[in-house]
């Protein structure tokens, strides 16, 4: 008999990203029937097209908030999302929940909760979200990245460290100079993938064009795939059109050919979520990380340390992510082949490429023995 099972995954690319990934793997079980849940502001990610739209649904979870002068209208909202939740899960006779993390996923949660319809989590981060630990006390498992996450659950023997779902477009069977083609670089003898997340980074979109700015002799051969998110790309496309001689450039919002931006780079400068981590991982990319410093409990401080840890990457302070100081750890990098494929290797082993293999292998197993 076949399960209906709905994933809520939103707020950010890095709870939408391992939610189709797992939704991805669902379909692929002829025994699991996926339905896909997120905010209506999230149609904004383009990789929600890529979910059949009768399985697709929105609704408006508010965001948390602590002025008390806005409580009472978060509050109202919040009932709203939840009773919207709990009409979908009964028009699809759902089976089980499965949180992706994030505001957007708690009123879909505690529709489940009321329905007493089976839970599962999954977090993303080294430090779990307060949506995770509000909720670990009512879900059958958590299904995490990091198993530092385990210091801070108040039932860690519900928590399985499967790793982070990988979508199916980040492992690509190409060769290194097929990728730099469809960036139009097949030109450049070393590439750099630049990825922000999902809102962009301002300091990362400085960063490389402060680079290009003062080292145009050093980036002469070495190509850039460019990612600045959708908030800042028409100013840094302007910006690298008048103030740069932009060859050796691909400069996009969002960088849909993932998979071959990661097989085509040397390395990759990224912020520390846990969702472009775990791909940089499965790809086996070094990278230089560079975490946002206003990031929920320093969630992504912590996640950077456990890459530098395990040797597949270099931290670099928000502060410090200057050219003057960025630069030198870039060449010397890429001048480095021993360092590079050590850290190549260093990644692969951190990765978990089998994550949503797991995870729906525990949901199956949870489902079958009738836990409710």
């Amino acid at each position: 008999m076949s399960k209906n099972i709905l994933i809520i995954g939103g707020g950010t690319g890095g709870h939408i990203s391992p939610g189709i990934a797992l939704y991805e793997k669902l379909r692929e079980d002829g025994r699991m029937n996926p339905v896909f849940l997120t905010g209506v502001s999230d149609m904004r990610f383009s990789s929600l097209g890529d979910i059949e739209t009768d399985k697709l649904y929105t609704y408006n979870p508010p965001a948390m908030t602590k002025n008390p002068f806005k409580i009472p209208f978060f509050i109202l909202k919040f009932l709203r999302a939840v009773l919207k939740a709990g009409r979908i899960i009964r028009k699809n006779s759902i089976d089980a929940v499965v949180g992706m993390g994030g505001y957007a996923s708690a009123p879909a949660l505690v529709a489940a909760r009321i329905k007493k319809i089976p839970v599962f989590l999954c977090e993303q981060n080294s430090v779990p979200g307060k949506v995770t630990l509000k909720m670990e006390k009512y879900c059958l498992k958590v299904f995490g990245t990091f198993a530092e996450s385990t210091e801070y659950l108040k039932f860690p023997d519900k928590f399985v460290q499967t790793g982070n779902p990988i979508r199916n477009n980040v492992l690509v069977q190409i060769t290194r100079d097929e990728a730099k083609k469809a960036f139009h670089l097949g030109h450049s003898e070393k590439l750099i993938f630049v990825v922000g997340g999902s809102q962009g980074a301002v300091r990362l979109n400085q960063l490389i064009l402060g680079l290009k700015k003062q080292y145009p002799r050093e980036f002469k051969n070495i190509g850039v795939v460019w990612s600045t998110g959708d908030f800042s790309f028409a100013e840094y496309k302007e910006r690298s059109q008048n103030e740069l001689d932009a060859g050796s450039l691909y400069i996009s919002p969002y960088v849909k050919k993932v998979g071959k931006a990661y097989r085509a780079c040397d390395i990759c400068i990224s912020r520390s979520g846990a969702g472009v981590m775990m791909e940089l991982a499965a790809a086996g990319v070094p990278s230089i990380l560079i975490p946002y410093p206003y990031a929920a409990d320093n969630h992504q401080e912590k996640n950077a340390d456990a890459f530098v840890n395990a040797g597949a990457a270099v931290k670099i302070k928000d502060q410090d992510a200057v050219p003057e100081k960025v630069a030198p750890v870039i060449f010397e990098l890429l001048n480095n082949k021993k360092k590079l494929k050590a850290m190549s290797d260093c990644a692969k082993n951190a990765s978990k490429i089998d994550a949503a293999d797991e995870i729906v292998k525990y949901i199956k197993s949870e489902l079958a023995a009738g836990v409710k």
